[in-house]
């Protein structure tokens, strides 16, 4: 009875943190919206959530609970006897109160003023083109991430502290393992083009597309996808995102500001992609739970990445959607076949912008910002040299130099957010995707269901195999149960060589 005590208290605890959770989901998407003369406070009202939240799973009483349903260091899941659900509740809050009580409060309200604070400042420079009106609040920021990653402690690396956050389980050593494997392999399928996909006739995708033509197209996408309108609305940002502001209130953005058309199309469908995980992943078992989530961020990005590129830039989606396509930019698309558009949003070329980056060049963008969280982390690199820095790597492994800050160290919002450790996730996404989809295949006639535009199939299947479970799963003991192996960067090459050096 002791036991089916705690296990009520501890859900209790979990209804509110998930509600305080939300509210600040709200807090977050107004950033986006409100006046900036209104950020100070409102990077107030995040840090006193974020307080609350701190407080009630880095307490005595949620180290008492967790102790008696029998959670530890050997053992996150706690008591053998209790339910899957029950157990992954257990091992979500003993992960969290395991590193929230090296913190303390004053330190986590600090951190979420200051980061609330830095969206602005990063915003500011972005748009300015001027690194140096964001270097003093990054500088204080990635002072406070080394202090964090300092009290989480860890065993061979400081970033492990941090990543284990977005990836439970996944060291740094495996990162860079996969990543030392996937440079290799990306180079390789660079070279076996050459100049063949870089020298396509893009052209026509940078042309004037009306904003409320592209929006209405991107909402026929969405709709095809299963994006349910009842439970989730579509915004604009100046960096794309999904929040979950309730359990049936799933929001998604996009920007505009891109030159080529497809950029908003494909952030629409990245970010459709984490919606419908977010809305699958609450359910009749896990709505208004920690569990209501996914089981990690590189699970988050595999399906963004899976909708947004194996399914979305496939010659099998254009068949269906490309007519229509055409038949509202009748204009900028005269003279242009399905097979040539196919060919130019697929065109391999590297580029300075993250979210614009082709699927073969794209994980070089993420071993970038690896590589440079490590350096910072270390104090082996100095804020004040991150856009020289930054520029030097692009030269090294993409072999183009950004000429302006804002195509450089500016692009990206992360680290605003004081969320070193995060990057890594995005390429481990694309790994998870092509292994996912390699499995797919084996139930399902992929090119065939997508071909038709009715991706019910494909759906449910996700939704069965992945999207239902949410959180309730550890990432790793997730995709073994998916694909029935480990993570094997294989899979990704051999999907990549096989559309781009096989051919579309």
């Amino acid at each position: 009875m002791l036991l089916q005590n705690a296990l009520k208290r501890l859900e209790e605890i979990d209804r509110e943190v998930v509600l305080l959770s939300h509210i600040n989901g709200v807090l977050v998407w107004d950033q986006d919206v409100i006046p900036s003369g209104g950020s100070e406070e409102r990077a107030r009202q995040l840090g006193l959530i974020d307080r609350k939240i701190y407080e009630l799973t880095s307490s005595d009483e949620m180290g008492e609970l967790l102790s008696t349903l029998g959670a530890s260091e050997s053992d996150d899941e706690g008591d053998e006897s209790l339910d899957d659900r029950s157990r992954g509740i257990v091992r979500n809050y003993f992960r969290a109160w395991n590193r929230d009580r090296k913190l303390d409060g004053d330190f986590v309200q600090k951190f979420s003023e200051l980061t609330g604070k830095a969206h602005h400042v990063w915003a500011k420079a972005r748009e300015e083109n001027d690194f140096s009106i964001y270097q003093e609040t990054l500088t204080s920021i990635i002072a406070m991430v080394q202090e964090k990653a300092s009290r989480y402690g860890y065993s061979d690396d400081p970033y492990d502290a941090l990543l284990d956050v977005f990836e439970p389980g996944t060291t740094t050593a495996e990162v860079d393992s996969l990543f030392t494997q996937m440079k290799r392999d990306i180079h390789v399928v660079l070279d076996r083009l050459g100049d063949a996909r870089r020298n396509i006739d893009d052209t026509f995708l940078y042309s004037t597309y009306a904003q409320d033509k592209q929006a209405s197209f991107g909402k026929v996408v969405l709709d095809a996808m299963g994006f349910d309108w009842n439970r989730g609305i579509s915004g604009i940002s100046a960096h794309p995102y999904t929040i979950s502001l309730g359990a049936d209130d799933i929001r998604i953005t996009t920007r505009y500001t891109e030159p080529s058309v497809t950029s908003p199309l494909f952030s629409s469908i990245h970010e459709g992609g984490h919606a419908l995980y977010e809305m699958g992943a609450s359910n009749e078992m896990t709505k208004g739970t920690c569990l209501a989530n996914g089981a990690s961020l590189a699970f988050h990005e595999s399906q963004s990445r899976l909708w947004e590129n194996m399914i979305g830039r496939s010659k099998a989606f254009w068949s269906h959607f490309f007519p229509r396509f055409k038949d509202i930019f009748p204009i900028q698309l005269e003279g242009i076949g399905l097979d040539g558009f196919v060919d130019a949003i697929n065109i391999v070329k590297p580029s300075c912008i993250r979210v614009d980056a082709d699927e073969v060049t794209y994980g070089l963008h993420i071993i970038l910002r690896f590589e440079l969280e490590r350096k910072l982390l270390s104090g082996e690199l100095a804020v004040q040299n991150l856009p020289e820095a930054w520029n030097d790597a692009m030269v090294s492994l993409l072999g183009i130099r950004p000429q302006t800050d804002r195509e450089g160290v500016l692009q990206d919002v992360h680290w605003s957010m004081g969320e070193l450790g995060y990057f890594p996730t995005y390429a481990l996404g694309n790994l998870y995707g092509a292994q996912i989809l390699h499995t797919m295949k084996k139930d399902i006639d992929v090119d065939y269901t997508v071909s038709t535009g009715d991706f019910t199939p494909i759906r449910e299947w996700l939704d069965t195999q992945i999207l239902r479970f949410g959180a309730l799963y550890k990432p790793k003991e997730l995709l073994l149960k998916v694909t029935g192996s480990a993570l094997d960067a294989r899979h990704f090459n051999d999907y990549l060589t096989e559309k781009y050096v096989g051919g579309l």
